[in-house]
């Protein structure tokens, strides 16, 4: 198996055009704004719903997800530092099962995956957008069509700088989430009635059935790390960093996610945390007043075109390694 030296700006293994700029912190900090989308500022109160209002299964179900996210994406780093090759998981199903799986997870890949991935965060980022300045639905879909160009453009333009607007972007919505659950934290008044609601109303059969659909929200949630497989024929040092940013992306996100599911509870207590939609906006209206509720739209605007850059910086990486 060819392994590369990780020599900054030299060729990846088996590649004559990919050039390795991708350090630690470009690998780490692509983890997590693949991952960080829409899904924490939105899904948190269905999970407590579906959990029957019990805060410490609603927590656990979180922590069952990192954890279960922590293994499957230290087993893709360790692939990764192993076979450090232009395509990722693809390489991975390729080498493993043979080329005809590898084409068709390839071509899934570029006709629906990655594809509806933009898709879905470009409309995403529109919706949230109408929630600041009002937009018509043909508005709203030049906005998609607009964010799927510059990203694509940012792209065109060249890899480290899509990575480095990736970085600055994903430090954006990482701090933003720790403010934001500090201003929960600090000045919200449920914290009493948060850590007590341990019983859930459901019981037996129902709630197991909860906390499954529960799980399946969670994991979607914490979706997205592997696309960073995909530019392990662009990243330095690769069986040192793969390693190394697979587990701190994991902890990090585990460790944020967490923390604003715990002030979601602080400022709106379980009840009104388990019947909202949109607990984000939710807990910051409720807390510092209704013009909040915008800067958690912004605060997605950010977060999905950062996701949305991120598919867009390590998918083509796979129909490069099909095309080889």
């Amino acid at each position: 198996m060819k392994k590369s030296n990780g020599t900054p700006g030299k060729a990846a293994a088996g590649s004559s055009t990919l050039l390795r700029t991708l350090n630690f912190r470009d690998l780490l900090l692509l983890f997590i704004g693949a991952v960080i989308g829409s899904g924490i500022f939105l899904v948190p109160g269905g999970i407590l719903q579906q959990t029957g209002g019990s805060v410490t299964l609603a927590l656990l179900v979180w922590v069952i997800g990192g954890v279960l996210s922590l293994l499957g994406a230290l087993t893709y780093a360790e692939l990764s530092a192993a076979n450090p090759t232009a395509g990722g998981l693809y390489c991975y199903v390729r080498d493993a099962f043979g080329r005809f799986p590898a084409f068709l997870y390839g071509w899934c890949l570029f006709l629906v995956i990655s594809s509806g991935s933009v898709a879905a965060l470009a409309r995403a980022f529109a919706i949230h957008l109408a929630e600041i300045i009002p937009l018509s639905r043909l508005e709203m879909t030049i906005a998609a069509v607009a964010v799927v160009a510059v990203v694509t453009a940012v792209n065109v333009w060249g890899t480290r700088k899509s990575s480095d607007l990736l970085n600055w972007m994903t430090l954006i919505k990482a701090l933003v989430i720790v403010v934001l659950s500090a201003v929960l934290l600090s000045l919200g008044r449920h914290a009493s009635e948060s850590f007590t609601a341990n019983t859930p109303a459901v019981h037996g059969k129902d709630l197991f059935a909860g906390f499954g659909l529960a799980m399946i929200a969670v994991l979607w949630a914490y979706e997205g790390w592997q696309f960073a497989t995909y530019n392990a024929g662009e990243a330095l040092e690769p069986q040192r960093n793969f390693p190394r940013a697979f587990l701190a992306g994991s902890l990090i996100l585990t460790g944020l996610y967490l923390l604003a599911n715990l002030a979601y509870l602080v400022a709106l207590g379980p009840v009104a945390a388990a019947s909202s939609d949109a607990i984000a906006a939710a807990s910051m209206k409720a807390v510092v007043g209704p013009w909040a509720g915008k800067l958690i739209a912004l605060t997605i605007l950010v977060s999905t075109f950062s996701a949305a850059n991120s598919v867009v910086l390590s998918s083509p990486r796979v129909f490069y390694a099909m095309a080889q």
